[in-house]
């Protein structure tokens, strides 16, 4: 992309368009991209502008831009797309934000010139400027196109259609909303009622999750870090729906566990929490950036494993030979049920990822099984909402596994499959997830 032509910090705006050209236009995860760019503010209330912004501009931007196109005499050419997402982001603070119009115009005007775009000044200026004027009946027109109306891919709108025939609309609408904040606490170092008389004595007002035993739901977007006992381990970050999957493993003491493909390892210290008198827990994960944050949140809950960087696939190169009682395949998925956490998955994901998905999904199923003993446990878990990487691939591999039997579940809000129980996302307030628990026979 465009070399600033006046340091980071003279404009925010203009550094959130080249974080969000990062991702729509080089197709680069933004969990990976705003920690660097957020470092480049000069301070917390920039970074919190920035981050606001660009999940934002990506949770709704294809409305944005078809709003921005119908403001538009012709097409924004391909090698000015930053310009595209700077009056995206405009149209954004105009339209969502509330931030004063004087002020969302003026900084974003000047934004075109930081990005070495003076020619652009008097265009980005109009478009917001016609955008005001025009509002009204710009915001008529959305329901006329399905994409700029439900701010979704056709393809992804047309997939989820066709899997959820009854629920496509309220899981798009879901993907659009902002998603809460929910913690885990750790049972080992205080009560799920203790830490929410810790949250009330700091002001900061919490309830508890219905579902699950140790979930907390803020009320208000908070800095985790600046939470109490954070740094102590009093607690994780972790999805409602997220923490149904340690229960599901049955854990006892003297256990030996596998979680495969554990990172960033909230599930890793779930089931340290639940069982900490396990034999052996294994934690393994591909590449050596996300064991280091599996490694990272067990120092900082104080808990232990054996955290291992390689395929999980191959277990010929890394496994020794001892079978596990329990095992936890949070598989690789396209991740379709977290869109309202990650919003750039809408731009990230192709119609055909989810084929070499369930390749390597089923792959990782046959690999892992013969590390399983009989009479064990194995729990398969996806953060997706497609059959084909869900209940499809646990019917293909019992089909072919004479010694594997599905056991039943029972999860709160889960929609019951042939196999397994899928949660969706909305549904209540969890993301999306799959699970399915299987059981070895001894034979």
């Amino acid at each position: 992309m465009n070399t600033l032509s006046k340091p980071f910090y003279l404009n925010v705006r203009a550094l959130t368009t080249q974080l969000i050209a990062e991702v729509l236009s080089d197709g680069r995860s933004l969990n990976a991209l705003l920690p660097i760019y957020k470092a480049k503010c000069k301070n917390t209330g920039e970074a919190a502008f920035m981050q606001a912004l660009t999940f934002g501009v990506l949770r709704w931007y294809p409305r944005l831009a078809y709003l921005c196109n119908h403001l538009l005499d012709k097409p924004i050419k391909q090698k000015d797309l930053e310009l595209l997402y700077l009056m995206c982001m405009g149209l954004y603070q105009l339209i969502e934000m509330h931030v004063p119009p004087h002020a969302a115009i003026a900084e974003t005007v000047e934004a075109a010139r930081i990005l070495n775009k003076p020619w652009a000044t008097g265009l980005v200026n109009a478009v917001l400027r016609g955008y005001q004027r025009q509002s009204t009946s710009l915001l008529e027109l959305l329901p006329q196109n399905t994409v700029a109306h439900y701010a979704h891919p056709q393809w992804l709108i047309d997939s989820l259609k066709a899997a959820w025939p009854l629920y496509w609309e309220t899981i798009l609408q879901a993907n659009n909303m902002h998603p809460p904040l929910c913690l885990r606490i750790n049972i080992l170092k205080n009560t799920r009622d203790e830490y929410l008389t810790t949250l009330k004595d700091a002001g900061i007002p919490a309830e508890s999750l219905p579902n699950t035993p140790t979930g907390i739901v803020l009320k208000t977007p908070t800095d985790i870090t600046k939470l109490p006992g954070f740094a102590e381990g009093l607690f994780s970050v972790q999805d409602q729906a997220a923490q149904y999957a340690a229960p599901l493993l049955q854990l006892a003491p003297k256990l030996r566990v596998l979680d495969a493909c554990a990172a960033p390892g909230g599930k890793t210290s779930h089931i340290l929490e639940i069982e900490p008198n396990l034999l052996e827990l294994v934690a393994i994960d591909l590449s050596p950036a996300r064991t280091k944050m599996i490694e990272e949140n067990l120092a900082r809950l104080q808990l232990t494993a054996t955290v291992i960087t390689h395929n999980a696939s191959t277990p010929e190169k890394w496994w020794d030979g001892k079978l596990f009682d329990r095992i936890l395949l949070d598989a690789p998925c396209s991740a379709t049920g977290v869109i309202r956490r990650h919003p750039d998955i809408k731009y990230l994901r192709e119609l055909n990822d989810t084929t070499q998905l369930a390749d390597i999904q089923l792959q990782l199923l046959k690999s892992l099984w013969p590390l399983l003993k009989p009479g064990g446990i194995l729990v398969y878990a996806t953060c997706s909402l497609f059959p084909k990487e869900n209940v499809e691939i646990m019917q293909t591999f019992l089909s072919d596994t004479t010694d594997a039997n599905p056991l039943p579940m029972d999860i709160p809000c889960g929609i019951p499959q042939a196999i397994g129980q899928q949660l969706l996302p909305g549904q209540n307030n969890t993301d999306g997830f799959y699970y399915a628990c299987i059981g070895k026979i001894n034979l």
